[in-house]
């Protein structure tokens, strides 16, 4: 199985992702602010502001989901209080999460506990399934 997770907060022109790092004192995995390019190959400019919190630099094998959103936990659940607030003014929450399974491996578990510490911030689950492409 190969995992990742991520806490994203996006606003739009008005709201930044600098103004977010300030607010809940936690330098982003990434960030992007509106007007920036969207990439160097293209001359268009994103029209929302994007602050990124990564549970690890990249893909892991081997690691379960649950152990992802354990390390984003550990970093956000102390500034709850700043996430909401963050919200109320108009930012938008998601946690975004990769999951790659072969065929014959087990499946993603969520217990209760982890659950619960989740509903407890903003934003909604967005998950990405596949397989690992070995099975033919």
């Amino acid at each position: 199985m190969d995992t990742t997770a991520s806490f994203r907060l996006a606003g739009d022109a008005t709201l930044t992702a600098a103004a977010v790092s300030r607010r809940l004192g936690i330098q982003p995995t990434r960030a992007f602010e509106a007007g920036d390019p969207v990439s160097s190959r293209s001359a268009a400019t994103r029209d929302y502001s994007m602050w990124v919190l990564r549970s690890s630099p990249r893909i892991e094998a081997g690691t379960e989901l649950a152990g992802h959103l354990h390390r984003l936990l550990a970093v956000l659940e102390p500034v709850t209080a700043p996430l909401w607030e963050l919200i109320h003014a108009g930012y938008e929450a998601n946690w975004l999460c990769y999951i790659a399974s072969h065929a014959t491996e087990h499946a993603a578990e969520l217990d209760r506990q982890t659950m619960q510490r989740i509903l407890a911030l903003p934003g909604d689950m967005w998950l990405d399934v596949c397989g690992d492409d070995t099975d033919h």
